[in-house]
């Protein structure tokens, strides 16, 4: 059988005729990558390297977070410290047993008597509200002063003002007094708390308290 090379020049061009149109028509209905696998492999690498880059930049802007959490956990816990601290200065609710109670045992440990506690209605501010309490008491001057001195040291913020002090003498026959006492008088104190939400509580008032004496 007669080479390719021996076939005459007219049989050779029409064997590489042949050859092109089959190329040609297999390119119609053969896709290109199979054929060309490097051209499709190169396409899907740089694919491949930009979703990379992409994923790196986002795991880069993790980390910066990552590093950062133990910073934002300790701000964290500072101001929640911070509203603890504030809950406890200005309670958001009245506890008005528990400041009944403050005042009670203050008054024991100063060794003055509480003889009158009225509550006046509660006063409502843009930010907290005031809760005011009449306190009618007598005992010796350096015990009162102990008596606000101890009120002023409290977590809870409490104030005094309209205070009146008297001596006992026109009174000394009309009432019991403990061998100490040489003043008697009325002040009103009060403390705060945070509004709640709802119908205004202004104008109420638990009333009025007699607590006994030292």
């Amino acid at each position: 059988m007669a080479g390719f090379r021996e076939l005459p020049w007219f049989s050779q061009l029409g064997l590489y005729f042949l050859v092109a149109v089959a190329v040609v028509a297999l390119g119609e209905y053969v896709d290109y990558p199979p054929i060309l696998p490097l051209v499709s492999a190169q396409t899907s690498l740089e694919g491949l390297e930009t979703t990379a880059q992409s994923r790196k930049t986002e795991v880069n802007k993790l980390l910066h977070f990552e590093q950062d959490l133990p910073k934002l956990d300790t701000q964290i816990q500072a101001i929640q410290r911070e509203l603890d601290t504030q809950r406890r200065l200005v309670p958001e609710e009245k506890k008005t047993d528990e400041f009944i109670r403050l005042l009670q045992d203050e008054a024991t440990h100063a060794r003055i008597a509480l003889r009158r506690l009225t509550a006046k209605p509660v006063v409502s501010q843009q930010y907290y509200t005031e809760m005011p309490f009449e306190l009618e008491l007598d005992g010796s001057y350096y015990d009162t002063l102990e008596f606000f001195k101890q009120l002023g040291g409290e977590t809870r913020i409490i104030t005094a003002t309209g205070l009146h002090l008297q001596g006992i003498g026109a009174s000394r026959g009309q009432r019991t007094y403990s061998p100490n006492t040489t003043v008697s008088g009325t002040v009103t104190v009060i403390t705060y708390f945070l509004p709640k939400t709802g119908p205004s509580e202004e104008g109420s008032a638990p009333g009025t308290q007699t607590p006994s004496g030292p």
